[in-house]
């Protein structure tokens, strides 16, 4: 199924300028960090109009994020039949966009900008693509073979092809990904659901608590109940994956409110909003709070946060120490000490005044 989200198409600051198509990561996590490729390209293509091509799962957060003017959704993205990405493809076509970023390392997704007859399809040949990306970064075939800790992580990889590989002066930094929720929108979300904005809250994501990347689920009901004592509301925030560890809290903790059931992905992102801190574990969710700029603690399996984790500054990452016993797995190493230590300086952080979540 193909679709498309508008921004401001038409509008007379783009009039006679060729937009630029970015073909972004699917899942919600890999699409936040493809946020940090397009603000880079927005700088260095000023007043061009920046379109991404995404999954539907992703493509709401696109219009939380600054420089986006439109979306175009493709059902089961990465995996599309010929047809539907021929019929894509024609779409595109009509856009006359200059140039393709390829993002993605998927050939299937390759293909679309080659039909469209972009003229610049920018990308790593991750799988073989010669001729389909027809201009590959500097220095691609280093990053194409580099293994063990050389290999860039996936935030790097985005902004290398988005600044075709020339590597950034020592003391430029990168950008983070960012993404702000209209404050009508939070307030909406408040009134629907009867929240008091004056009562702080607290906004836990679990993920499932038989994976690897979660906390124990009784110590995530340790700190609900000493923050929910202490008159605060507790939030369990997420999606199907994360309900039957909500239900979990639930039956611990009755006065917890279960927001996995939230139909859309937007509405997630007004929670973690409108919360005072967010705790987390590794996942698309803790990338779209980093990216929100509240104030997080997120808890990481050993020597993960710097692969898999976001890349924003106000982070606190928790991970066990390097004294822990090997027997002692994954994130079971951080302590809750640890974590309520952590909420305390966050919520500290929270009363302070600071840049806005909301635009």
């Amino acid at each position: 199924m193909l679709a498309v989200r508008g921004g401001r198409v038409g509008s007379k600051r783009y009039r006679g300028l060729r937009p630029i198509l970015v073909f972004c990561l699917p899942a919600i996590g890999d699409f936040i960090r493809c946020h940090s490729a397009i603000q880079i390209l927005a700088e260095r293509f000023p007043e061009h109009p920046i379109d991404v091509v995404t999954s539907p799962l992703a493509a709401p957060l696109a219009r939380l994020m600054p420089h986006i003017r439109k979306t175009w959704i493709v059902e089961r993205h990465w995996n599309p039949g010929l047809r539907e990405r021929a019929r894509l493809a024609r779409e595109l076509r009509k856009e006359n966009y200059q140039a393709a970023y390829l993002l993605t390392s998927s050939t299937k997704a390759a293909l679309i900008p080659w039909l469209a007859g972009i003229p610049e399809r920018i990308g790593y040949p991750r799988e073989l693509q010669f001729g389909i990306v027809n201009r590959l970064p500097a220095g691609w075939l280093k990053s194409f073979v580099a293994f063990g800790p050389r290999k860039t992580r996936l935030f790097e990889q985005v902004c290398a092809i988005a600044m075709l590989g020339e590597r950034p002066a020592d003391d430029v930094r990168l950008p983070q990904p960012k993404m702000m929720v209209p404050s009508e929108e939070v307030s909406a979300w408040r009134i629907r659901h009867g929240i008091d904005a004056a009562r702080p809250a607290l906004a836990l994501y679990t993920s499932e608590f038989v994976n690897f990347r979660s906390w124990p689920a009784e110590r995530f009901i340790s700190i609900a109940r000493d923050h929910s004592r202490r008159g605060w509301s507790v939030w369990l925030v997420g999606g199907p994956r994360e309900r039957a560890a909500a239900a979990q809290i639930r039956a611990a903790l009755p006065e917890a409110a279960d927001f996995t059931s939230t139909p859309d992905i937007t509405d997630a992102m007004c929670q973690i909003a409108a919360s005072t801190v967010f705790l987390g574990v590794d996942g698309g969710i803790c990338h779209a709070a980093a990216a929100l700029g509240g104030p997080c603690v997120l808890i990481f399996g050993s020597n993960r946060a710097y692969e898999t984790g976001p890349v924003n500054d106000h982070v606190r990452f928790l991970e066990p120490p390097i004294s822990t016993p090997s027997w002692i797995k994954d994130t079971n190493g951080v302590s809750e000490e640890r974590v309520l230590a952590a909420l305390a300086e966050a919520a500290a952080q929270a009363r302070r005044p600071q840049g806005a979540r909301t635009a």
